[in-house]
């Protein structure tokens, strides 16, 4: 599955200065592996079996590749994009001696996996702060917090035309996720049904993969939107590869996800001038600041939601302004500001591996 940690990774490794000369290892062929050899770099595929205690001889058998792997191609440094990488990484770079770097993108604490993966990484970065705080006193001195970096410009072309789905009447309001249970499609669904009422031009536009660990979520979801009275102003697009005709379509980007470490759809709207409305929680509101990019809300609050959507389709002054901030805002997280910080990590802890010490 290619979800923003995935295309954050693919921004990384595609935009290393040069000389470059990374290798990516991924757990199996897929829509990344084939993005990664599309952009030049040599790519590996090894499995990397769920750590469970019945699963321990698969996990014997992938280490042992893992470790044959870096051994033939003496990396300087081992990059984890994600826990399982970490722990295999962090595994393979004990034994071998090679610095390894966590990149954490998720707020939830692991009760079971989060010691070992920080004793075995060298060093960690965090998505957010609201990320950072996952991880115990004793471990802080590892962590360097690092937001995700979008490529803005390429965000803002204005040669971008909207989708022929969207009426030139339509008043748009976009929910960009993948429809998993931690997005909160439910939320978006309730809080239409309580403003569709107020404008006939209102149209709940949602644009996402269905989870393929989840598809009854995604059945389930459909049935809803197709009881409501209102079903024919609810259209489920599906996933997009570009997903900028549709925040150059939306008028607000709702974001009801809860505990979201990062968000980069967040970012990426708020770069396309779309005020976002979003729940204050996890590192949202390091991102969106409260009444001057949009507007947070309690997470799982309806109705706060609903009437933060007419407060701001009622205010067009309000929503002119929140756009210019808002696309101001998210210079702030630009890719070469992430390339940046990444790489100064990179070097560090090649040239001097203090995290270790």
């Amino acid at each position: 599955m290619v979800g923003g940690g995935e295309k954050s990774f693919l921004d990384l490794i595609s935009h290393l200065p040069e000389p470059r000369n990374a290798l990516a290892v991924v757990p199996g062929e897929g829509e990344l592996a084939t993005l990664i050899r599309q952009k030049g770099i040599k790519t590996k595929v090894v499995d990397l079996p769920s750590m469970k205690p019945w699963n321990i001889h698969n996990v014997i058998l992938s280490l042992k590749k893992y470790r044959n792997l870096i051994r033939e191609y003496r990396p300087s440094l081992i990059y984890a994009n994600g826990p399982r990488a970490a722990f295999y990484g962090g595994l393979s770079g004990r034994v071998l001696n090679i610095p390894v770097i966590w990149h954490c993108r998720i707020a939830d604490r692991d009760r079971y996996l989060d010691h070992l993966l920080c004793r075995l990484s060298t060093g960690i970065i965090a998505n957010s702060q609201a990320t950072a705080r996952r991880f115990k006193p004793r471990f802080q001195q590892k962590v360097r917090t690092i937001y995700n970096g979008i490529d803005i410009q390429w965000l803002q072309d204005r040669d971008v035309q909207k989708p022929d789905l969207i009426q030139p009447d339509w008043k748009v309001i976009l929910v960009a996720a993948r429809i998993s249970k931690s997005k909160r499609h439910d939320l978006a669904l309730s809080a239409f049904e309580k403003i569709a009422p107020s404008d006939p031009r209102l149209h709940l536009v949602c644009v996402g993969a269905k989870d393929q660990l989840d598809p009854g979520l995604h059945d389930n979801l459909m049935m809803k939107a197709g009881q409501s009275q209102f079903s024919d102003r609810i259209h489920w697009v599906g996933q997009a590869d570009d997903m900028r005709p549709w925040y150059k379509s939306a008028d607000i980007l709702l974001f009801p996800a809860e505990n979201e470490a990062f968000g980069r759809v967040l970012v990426e709207a708020m770069a396309c001038g779309v005020p976002v409305i979003a729940t204050r929680s996890g590192g949202v509101p390091e991102i969106v600041r409260e009444e001057i990019d949009g507007i947070l809300v309690t997470p799982g609050d309806t109705g706060e939601l609903a009437k933060a959507v007419l407060r701001l389709l009622k205010d067009e002054g309000l929503r002119n302004q929140m756009s210019k901030t808002a696309s101001k805002r998210a210079e702030s997280f630009s890719l070469d500001t992430h390339i940046k910080s990444i790489v100064e990590v990179f070097e560090y802890t090649v040239s001097d591996s203090v995290y270790a010490k």
